[in-house]
């Protein structure tokens, strides 16, 4: 069974081009904000990572991540948040969460997911490795 990702972004082109870059090996599900990933949780989806952005409309990045972060069935999960923001300011609000800024290469972000699903999967092995 395919490990599963869930994307969230309100910019349509950067959801196609995750999807695109990610489809062939895990199962993405898509959200354009916060209310639309909650409604992916609540339907039972337990994604093996997140991908998110923190400024969009309803539920912001900001709360999705807060609420993933204080769950006890997703606390545990990787989350990487793709944004413009400098990523030591988000650091600082989220150590626990990967960031990669926005202009990004693909195949760094690709790699991160990869190394994050393997460590979380495989807690023994480390991202550096």
């Amino acid at each position: 069974m395919k490990k599963s990702l869930l994307i969230v972004d309100d910019d349509e082109v950067m959801v196609l081009l995750l999807k695109k870059l990610f489809e062939k090996k895990y199962a993405v599900f898509t959200a354009s904000d916060g209310v639309e990933a909650m409604h992916w949780l609540y339907k039972g989806i337990v994604p093996n990572l997140v991908i998110s952005d923190l400024m969009m409309e309803n539920i912001t990045g900001y709360e999705f991540i807060k609420h993933l972060l204080t769950s006890m069935l997703y606390k545990m999960t990787p989350i990487i948040i793709v944004s413009s923001i400098p990523s030591n300011e988000l650091t600082k609000e989220f150590p626990t969460v990967e960031v990669i800024n926005k202009p990004f290469d693909p195949i760094v972000l690709k790699n991160l997911v990869d190394a994050n699903i393997l460590k979380f999967t495989n807690p023994e092995v480390s991202c550096n490795n």
